[in-house]
């Protein structure tokens, strides 16, 4: 049966006299509804919630309530926004798109797995090195969901006042328990850690099993997205609470590819891509769109049809060996370090294309150097 879930929980909710949220859920049943283009039964239980005293609000098809805040600074303790997936665009291993696939396909159909009896908790934690895109996949998954997302402000919920921080954590979960909605705990190792951790004061092991409880306390309604740089870092326990785990790694070469023609766009016309894609190794998805931004900017700014391609590997090659590389004729030093990324591929009749100099005098500094010409 369609829409079943909404029907189950509002029928629940109105048995045990809880009115909160039998219109709480009353506005995720418009929302779907609308979705589905059924405009009649939305007009018509509009009406239903307008004619209940103390109604929600509504605002479009859904919601609108104002975002908790904290009770000493009164700074918002998320931010909400719609998006659009098409404007979040991602660049992953085929295992790993599958998976977020299925997730994905898993959550849409949740009406249907738990009719079966096999539903899940609709949960997903990814972790891995920073500027892999995992607050750019929370956000893919959102619009891909067509749900607003809630990112928790890991600054705010931490409050410096003792017992504060759980007390943010529940007013948060409270706020997104009622609501058809993506609630993403971005950075949750800064509230999540260890508590056999001796260095943590106990406040803060309280707050782990404050944060566990409202975890559990989750209805299957509000889909769960967590982000950590640094797993090692966070609680057993937590792992326990994501059905999907999912790990980001640094992008492969041809990920790489696929990423410098997707940032570049029409800027990328007559651009190296294997080129740069060699040059970016070891660098992460952020770096590499950083540095295709700055090639674009230069290029509008120079109004200039084209990323400026030499620009682009020089800013590599800096990166790559942490320092400012000098771009005409080189020293025997910089040239080695460079060949050094990848022998076969730079050879000496490369480095003297990138770094305008002759072959022969590449060469001989090489020569010099010990290096492979």
């Amino acid at each position: 049966m369609e829409h079943l879930r909404e029907i189950a929980k509002i029928a629940e909710w109105g048995i045990k006299g809880d009115s909160a949220r039998v219109r709480a859920y009353l506005n995720q049943l418009i929302e779907k509804l609308g979705q589905a283009g059924d405009e009649k039964s939305v007009e018509r239980l509009k009406i239903v919630l307008s004619d209940t005293p103390n109604a929600i609000q509504t605002s479009g098809l859904g919601i609108h309530s104002r975002l908790p805040v904290d009770g000493e600074s009164r700074l918002s303790l998320a931010d909400e926004e719609t998006v659009d997936a098409a404007n979040f665009p991602i660049v992953l291993d085929r295992e790993t798109h599958t998976r977020i696939e299925e997730f994905i396909e898993y959550v849409g159909k949740a009406d249907e797995l738990e009719a079966h009896g096999v539903g899940m908790a609709p949960s997903l934690i990814t972790f891995g090195p920073p500027g892999t895109g995992k607050t750019q996949l929370a956000r893919f998954i959102a619009g891909r969901l067509k749900l607003p997302i809630i990112t928790a402000r890991a600054d705010t919920l931490i409050s410096s006042f003792l017992g504060s921080t759980s007390k943010n954590l529940r007013s948060l979960f409270d706020h997104v328990s009622g609501r058809h909605c993506v609630l993403f705990l971005d950075e949750i190792d800064a509230f999540a850690k260890q508590r056999d951790d001796h260095q943590e004061l106990g406040e803060l092991k309280r707050v782990v099993v404050s944060l566990l409880q409202n975890l559990d306390a989750m209805n299957s309604d509000t889909i769960l997205l967590a982000a950590t740089n640094h797993e090692h870092l966070l609680d057993p326990a937590i792992w326990r609470r994501f059905t999907f785990r999912i790990p980001l790694s640094l992008p492969s070469y041809e990920q790489r590819v696929d990423l410098l023609r997707l940032f570049l766009g029409a800027f990328g016309e007559g651009v190296d891509v294997e080129l740069l894609a060699t040059l970016s190794d070891t660098l992460s998805g952020s770096d590499i769109r950083t540095i295709a931004q700055d090639a674009m900017r230069d290029a509008v700014v120079r109004k200039k049809n084209t990323a400026d391609e030499r620009r682009m590997v020089f800013r590599m090659l800096s990166a790559r060996l942490k320092a400012d590389v000098e771009q005409t004729d080189a020293s025997a030093d910089t040239l080695n370090k460079v060949q050094s990324i990848n022998p076969g591929y730079f050879t000496g009749r490369r480095l003297a294309h990138i770094f305008g100099m002759t072959e022969s005098k590449v060469s001989r500094r090489l020569k010099k150097q010990g290096g492979k010409s």
